[in-house]
């Protein structure tokens, strides 16, 4: 039944046009696909599998040793030092002055929690009603 489905098309061409290189490519076409369905899957199945098991793991170990000695390249290294170390030390100095600002901002966080806990004398209250 189904070669008679797939065969069918092309018997029609057949009767109305003569038959052209293109639609006998088709029908053949068609026809191995027919006959190879589980074969081609098979093989589909089978080169995924290679692909994820053995291909990409080749790859990407070849790309970390790729960028590896990249990485290490004197060349490279010689030019990027220098810069490496500006940036540090600009790093460096930007977190010297937010520890510095945090200190203060602790000692006058410090200074305002001893000041409102400090128990004031009867007098002190006084000039502060007076104010």
């Amino acid at each position: 039944y189904i070669n008679n489905i797939i065969t069918f098309p092309a018997r029609n061409c057949m009767r109305s046009n003569p038959p052209t290189m293109t639609t006998e490519y088709i029908h053949n076409f068609l026809l191995y696909l027919h006959k190879n369905a589980w074969t081609i899957i098979l093989i589909l199945f089978i080169g995924y599998l290679c692909k994820i098991y053995f291909v990409e793991p080749f790859l990407s170990e070849y790309q970390a040793k790729q960028s590896y000695k990249d990485a290490t390249n004197p060349d490279r290294v010689a030019v990027l030092t220098p810069d490496m170390r500006r940036v540090r030390a600009k790093q460096q100095e930007i977190a010297m002055q937010r520890a510095i600002d945090a200190a203060e901002e602790r000692r006058k966080k410090l200074a305002e929690e001893k000041l409102r806990k400090r128990v004031k004398s009867p007098e002190e209250e006084r000039w502060e009603r007076l104010r």
